[in-house]
C-alpha cells in the first residue's frame, strides 16, 4: 500500500511540474509595432487634379517609409499620378500595400493661393476686438493650404496669439492675457502654400477701435 501511494506521490509530482512548466515557464515574445493595413488619400480616388499636385496620404499606423512620399508617421505627401500604387515599409520591416489610387490629370496648377474672405480685411479701421477676442480671427482661401499664421503688432513683434492653417482656413486663437487691445494695429502675416507647391505670402493689417 505505501508503495502505491509513493508511486502516486511521484506520478502527481510529475504531472504538476509538467503543468507549471507548460503554463508558466516559457517567456512570452514582445509584440512588435503594428502594421499599418489602410491608407487614405486626399483628394480621394477618382478626383481631377492638376498633374503637379501633391495627394496626402493618411496610413492607420506609423511608418517607416512610403514609396516615392515625403512625410513621416501616419502622414505623407506623394506627387499627383494617374495611377498610384502606394506601398510602404512598416516599422518592423515589413512591406505594406500595394493600393491603387486613379486620379485624372488637368493642367498644372502656378496660381498661388487667393484670400476670398474673413472677419478683418486689410486697412480696416475701427476694429471691435470684442468678439475677436470671444472666438478667434479667421481668414478664408480660395483652395487647401499649408503654412503659418501669425498675430504681430505694427513693428513685427508677436501679438502673442496661436496661429494654425489647415484646409482653406487660417485661425488665429487668443491666448489669455494677451487679448485684442483699442486703438492698436494689428498684422496678421501668413505665409501658404497650395497642393501644387505656390506659395503666397499676405500681410493683413486692421486697427481696433477706440475705447466707449
Amino acid at each position: 500500500m505505501q508503495k502505491l501511494f509513493r508511486t502516486l506521490a511521484l506520478v502527481m509530482t510529475a504531472m504538476l511540474v509538467s503543468y507549471v512548466v507548460g503554463c508558466g515557464g516559457g517567456e512570452t515574445e514582445p509584440e512588435g509595432p503594428p502594421s499599418a493595413t489602410t491608407v487614405t488619400a486626399d483628394p480621394p480616388s477618382g478626383s481631377t487634379v492638376p498633374s503637379n499636385a501633391e495627394i496626402s496620404l493618411t496610413l492607420d499606423q506609423a511608418v517607416d517609409a512610403v514609396a516615392g512620399a515625403t512625410g513621416s508617421g501616419k502622414n505623407w505627401k506623394i506627387p499627383a499620378a494617374a495611377s498610384l500604387n502606394v506601398t510602404w515599409t512598416n516599422k518592423d520591416g515589413s512591406a505594406g500595400g500595394p493600393v491603387t489610387f486613379n486620379y485624372t490629370l488637368q493642367a498644372p496648377d502656378t496660381d498661388p493661393p487667393k484670400i476670398t474672405g474673413g472677419n478683418v480685411t486689410n486697412g480696416a479701421k475701427d476694429v471691435d476686438p470684442g468678439p475677436l477676442n470671444a472666438d478667434k480671427i479667421q481668414i478664408t482661401f480660395d483652395e487647401n493650404v499649408t503654412g503659418s499664421a501669425e498675430l504681430n503688432f505694427e513693428d513685427n513683434t508677436s501679438a502673442g496669439w496661436q496661429g494654425a492653417v489647415t484646409g482653406k482656413n487660417a485661425e488665429l486663437t487668443p491666448v489669455a492675457g494677451k487679448e485684442l487691445a483699442n486703438s492698436v494695429t494689428y498684422v496678421v502675416v501668413l505665409n501658404v502654400t497650395d497642393a501644387a507647391g505656390n506659395k503666397a505670402e499676405f500681410k493683413v493689417e486692421f486697427t481696433t477701435k477706440a475705447k466707449e
